[in-house]
């Protein structure tokens, strides 16, 4: 019997529309699979970011359920070379969790050299706010470029930090370690690194809607529901001109976290 049990969806409303699952069959309150230490020593140094449509070769394994950030930039650097995230983890602990949802899905992004979402909104806030608790995707009547939708383990917060590592690591085909992705039980299939592709989507790449397109989001927690946590994020595509009311931007997301110019993907810090 599942000690935890958790359910991941993933749904992309562009041209082609993807679903996926990503579930948690089991885990127990510590997890030590492999030692952190050893992974550093044995990632290289090549930065050779992973972006759609291709994907990392495997999955990879959480090293420990207590220590998630690390076992992202293990990830990250075994992987694809990338440098560890750099931010103030103690201010970032502040926050909320929905804006932790955003911090990480643009570092993620900002890291690999694409733009980040420039702000949060309220009204794509609400849509996914009310999505998480019904363990939903978020969706905004065919809007919406992506969304990605997440539950956590209850009881050992960090959940953002979950999240972020199963859409991002742990969403491939088998062998899958804490996360299962039901629609990708073999290589090849269209669940594959769903929520990761949505993460790293490019929906600005041949934009025509108006001169001054940019990326908004909004991210959504539900403390208790079904599933247990619930987290999700939509993007979509806006007129700079008409992003007036945010509920947090990422260039106030940098200044309070200290994230270096190099990771920040802004032109002018």
């Amino acid at each position: 019997m599942a000690a935890i049990a958790t359910v991941a969806r993933m749904v992309s409303t562009t041209r082609i529309r993807r679903l996926g699952r990503l579930c948690v069959p089991a885990l127990v309150t510590l997890v030590l699979l492999t030692p952190l230490a050893s992974i550093s020593a044995a990632t290289s140094s090549v930065v050779r970011p992973i972006l759609p449509p291709h994907e990392p070769a495997k999955n990879f394994r959480l090293s420990s359920v207590d220590q998630v950030l690390s076992s992202i930039d293990a990830a990250r650097a075994a992987l694809e070379g990338l440098a560890p995230l750099r931010f103030d983890v103690a201010k970032f602990d502040r926050l909320s969790v929905a804006e932790q949802v955003f911090v990480l899905s643009n570092l993620e992004r900002t890291t690999r050299g694409l733009y980040p979402a420039m702000a949060m909104i309220p009204r794509l806030d609400s849509i996914a706010t009310r999505a998480a608790s019904r363990d939903a995707d978020p969706t905004d009547e065919g809007k919406g470029f992506s969304s990605i939708w997440s539950s956590a383990p209850s009881g050992l917060g960090q959940y953002a930090f979950f999240a972020d590592f199963g859409w991002m690591y742990d969403d491939g085909p088998p062998p899958q370690y804490i996360f299962r992705n039901v629609d990708c039980t073999e290589a090849g299939q269209h669940g594959c690194w769903g929520h990761r592709d949505n993460i790293l989507s490019n929906p600005l790449m041949g934009w025509s809607g108006c001169p001054h397109g940019v990326l908004v989001t909004g991210t959504g927690f539900a403390a208790r529901t079904k599933y247990g946590p619930s987290l999700t994020q939509i993007f979509e595509v806006a007129c700079s001109s008409q992003v007036s009311v945010t509920t947090f931007t990422w260039r106030h997301a940098v200044s309070i976290l200290n994230i270096p110019p190099s990771q920040s993907g802004l032109v002018d810090t």
